[in-house]
């Protein structure tokens, strides 16, 4: 058991420090050390951890252990995870700990797009207890204290999030484990009810106390791929044992002088910095809102074209001079024939992103998901937590050993050879546009962090531009999209919110003190400790 003493460390009722009415700032414009996630809860236990002497590394580990039980839908022990993170030494790191295909995968087998078939093996507990052993302060047990809290003694289910699980809800019933964990006899919780997890809670604190040594190779590993197997997937033993994750590679980019800084395969953040490259070329400060949307547009087109380079040369994506040559390429990134078509449901992305930085340097920027909205749409049994997609139709073909990639891009930029800037974003393939359009709007638009996030974003498709417009975003629309139709552009406006990514993001100001927004079509937060 956790010991008393640390969970005293905890100081808020977990089930009622929370308002529903008021998720907290979505900004702090001044911060020591400061941490934002999409999570209300999770960004609450990462401040409580400074409040104890712990630096950034202890505080973006208490927040990603929370959102696996406060945010379920999006992120989870059975999930995967890339991190890019710059230490006090200023040392520049990458940590893959994505799903991987077990080694008695059949891919031809691979036809579900949920179930046990799709499940991989997880790597978000091994990937946060490597990230916090590297540079964190305060013992684990101590970190885990908020995640434990929230799961033994129950926390306010936000709105939103019981509306993310309900869209589900056909899929997840199909599982009995999963009923167990997350449903009341048949009905799901709702906003704003009590939802405690015990069997998470006890995962949790074996978690702490073992270092997850039991979720790879002891109890929980024996119950998981048993529990796994018996329900036709392919995870086993061995498996979960002979897990290990990576370094990543860092890929290295300029940008109007900035130094941008992502991770490789299985991170597209070489395509972030082909991105950027490609815009480098255009000035993006002094055109119009419809020229800046359009050669984002061009931009997103060209570099999602080059794609099929990652697994073969993904090093050329981030060359300058291949990317002022495919710039330069006559490619039309929107179409000229097609007329604006009703607002439709894009995608629901997924994932969720969280960003820490404190006074001594240290810097992080962390994404981890689960695929789809509730991943497999399988818990476990025992331990309570859900189960990432990684096979089947989801990520395309896949073989044995093999990790999953996804659009997951965290960003680090440097100004004038110091940290500057941190970010990243969820959801799905909106991902990369989201998180080039937010440095854009900053960098290039000088537009202060907060309203760079909440700028209206687009997404290219193959017949038309998909344009974000609706209530609480930052945008010039009736100009806009008035010279769009001038111009016959084919777009589709989109009013539904959350469908071009969230991003959460941090800066250093010339105070040297920390700023961090969230982004305002989700419930994240930002909080800091001076």
């Amino acid at each position: 058991m956790i010991k008393k003493s640390s969970m005293k460390n905890f100081l808020f009722i977990v089930v009622l420090f929370l308002s529903l009415r008021s998720y907290g700032q979505g900004k702090i414009d001044s911060a020591a050390s400061i941490i934002a996630s999409a999570n209300p809860y999770a960004t609450k236990a990462g401040e409580s951890i400074y409040e104890q002497g712990g630096n950034a590394y202890d505080a973006i580990t208490a927040a990603a252990f929370a959102l696996s039980v406060v945010e379920p839908s999006m992120s989870g022990l059975g999930g995967r995870l890339q991190v890019i993170h710059r230490n006090a030494k200023g040392k520049i790191k990458g940590l893959d700990a994505t799903t991987q295909v077990p080694e008695k995968f059949n891919p031809a087998e691979a036809k579900e797009e949920d179930g046990f078939t799709t499940i991989g093996v997880p790597g978000v507990v091994k990937g946060l207890l490597e990230l916090h052993q590297s540079c964190g302060v305060l013992p684990l047990e101590v970190v885990m204290v908020p995640a434990i809290n929230y799961a033994k003694n129950g926390f306010q289910l936000l709105t939103d999030e019981a509306d993310r699980i309900k869209s589900a809800k056909k899929e997840l019933e199909l599982f009995p484990s999963t009923k167990k964990h997350f449903f009341k006899n048949d009905s799901l919780f709702k906003g704003g009810e009590v939802f405690v997890q015990p069997n998470l809670a006890s995962t949790l604190e074996e978690i702490a106390l073992d270092k997850g040594k039991s979720f790879y190779q002891g109890t929980t590993a024996v119950n998981l791929s048993k529990e796994i197997q018996t329900g036709g997937g392919s995870l086993t033993l061995t498996d979960l044992a002979n897990y290990k994750t990576q370094n990543s590679t860092i890929h290295k980019g300029n940008y109007r002088g900035y130094e941008i800084y992502s991770l490789g395969m299985p991170s597209y953040g070489a395509v972030v910095i082909e991105m950027l490259q490609m815009l480098d070329q255009v000035d993006l400060k002094n055109c119009s809102e419809s020229d800046f949307l359009l050669y984002h547009a061009k931009a997103h087109a060209l570099a999602y074209e080059d794609r099929k380079y990652l697994k073969t040369n993904e090093t050329l994506l981030t060359k300058s001079d291949f990317a002022k040559k495919r710039w330069m390429e006559d490619t039309l990134a929107v179409k000229k024939t097609a007329t604006v078509s009703p607002s439709s449901d894009s995608q629901n992305g997924h994932t969720t992103h969280l960003v820490a930085a404190d006074a001594q340097g240290n810097l992080i920027s962390l994404t981890q998901s689960l695929g789809p909205t509730m991943g497999s749409k399988v818990a476990s049994e025992k331990g309570g937590f859900m189960l990432a997609t990684t096979m089947g139709p989801y990520l395309g073909k896949m073989s044995p050993g093999e990790r999953a990639s996804s659009h997951i891009s965290p960003v680090i930029i440097y100004k004038d050879g110091r940290p500057f800037l941190a970010l990243g974003a969820a959801g799905g393939a909106r991902i990369v546009p989201a998180v080039v359009q937010t440095i854009s709007r900053f960098i290039d638009r000088d537009l202060p962090l907060d309203q760079a996030i909440s700028a209206a974003r687009v997404f290219q498709l193959s017949d038309k531009l998909l344009i974000e417009n609706h209530p609480g975003i930052f945008w010039e629309n009736l100009e806009t999209l008035n010279e769009l139709k001038r111009k016959k552009a084919a777009f589709e406006v989109v009013l539904k919110t959350a469908q071009f990514g969230r991003v959460q993001a941090i800066y250093r100001s010339s105070s040297g003190k920390w700023v961090g927004a969230a982004d305002p079509d989700w419930s994240g937060t930002v909080m800091g400790k001076n």
